[in-house]
């Protein structure tokens, strides 16, 4: 029983040596390695797996990718990354025996291999997107994206944004358009921020105090949804025939921009001033 269990155990061990291919072969070798379907050892190492060395006689280094890889739509990268990450095994992403149209090329590549001097300097690889928003942006890719997904995770930091430019925020977003935001020709940033555009801080101030009985809606002088316009007509003694006669007593004949003199409810303010 003991010697044919033996003679057993040799014969599988020599068919093994003999025709690998056959005997463990755990499937069709992809379309590129065809050639060498039955030349198991081209490949692997007795008892040894399968070393870079053996995969580098066929496949330089320096020139993976410079032909075969295609990323966009169409669009080729000459992606010749692998002289960095030399000291991982190959079969770390690329496999075989899958079949005809199977193995090779992993679909998504693990960034982890590449040493942290490489991480995070993604255009070594990677070209910039030729969009107008990723012009005006530094190259510190890592600050909006990571390596296991491009889309953001959370919300996109203005401060990647070339400081010359983060205050222009139409130069990538497109403005309201109701009437008031139409009539403002100040920057965003007088009113919004960049981590958020609710809620806003406007002024009013600076054009005019809302104070008093002038603290009211802003359909009150800003008639019609018309934010490029206010009239001051309709209240207390501000008719047209009121306003003109108080103001020629004066000697003040331009009277049609109320605020340019009057900048609150004080009263007595403005007085003597011709526009």
């Amino acid at each position: 029983m003991i010697i044919t269990g033996l003679l057993g155990t040799i014969v599988f061990i020599l068919l093994t040596a003999k025709y690998p291919h056959i005997m463990l072969s755990p499937g069709d070798l992809m379309q590129g390695h065809q050639k060498i379907e039955h030349q198991c050892f081209a490949c692997h190492q007795a008892f040894g797996g399968i070393p870079n060395t053996k995969c580098i006689s066929c496949h330089e280094l320096a020139a993976i990718g410079k032909d075969t890889l295609a990323f966009g739509e169409g669009k080729k990268d000459k992606v010749l990354f692998h002289t960095r990450i030399d000291q991982y095994a190959c079969i770390s992403c690329h496999t075989d025996h899958a079949g005809l149209n199977g193995g090779g090329t992993p679909q998504v590549f693990d960034h982890s291999l590449l040493p942290p001097s490489v991480l995070s300097e993604c255009l070594t690889c990677h070209s910039r997107p030729n969009d107008k928003l990723h012009q005006q942006l530094t190259n510190a890719c890592v600050k909006c994206h990571t390596t296991s997904t491009w889309k953001l995770e959370s919300g996109f930091n203005h401060d990647m944004v070339e400081p010359s430019i983060r205050n222009k925020c139409a130069s990538c977003h497109r403005g309201p358009d109701d009437d008031m935001h139409l009539s403002l020709k100040e920057e965003c940033s007088k009113c919004h921020g960049t981590n958020q555009w609710l809620p806003a801080t406007f002024d009013h101030t600076a054009y005019f105090v809302l104070d008093r009985d002038h603290n009211s809606r802003c359909s009150t002088c800003h008639v019609a949804n018309n934010y490029r316009q206010y009239t001051c007509y309709g209240c207390h003694e501000h008719t047209v025939s009121n306003i003109s006669e108080e103001h020629r007593e004066e000697g003040i004949s331009n009277f049609t921009n109320c605020v340019s003199c009057h900048k609150s409810a004080e009263e007595g303010e403005g007085e003597g001033e011709d526009d």
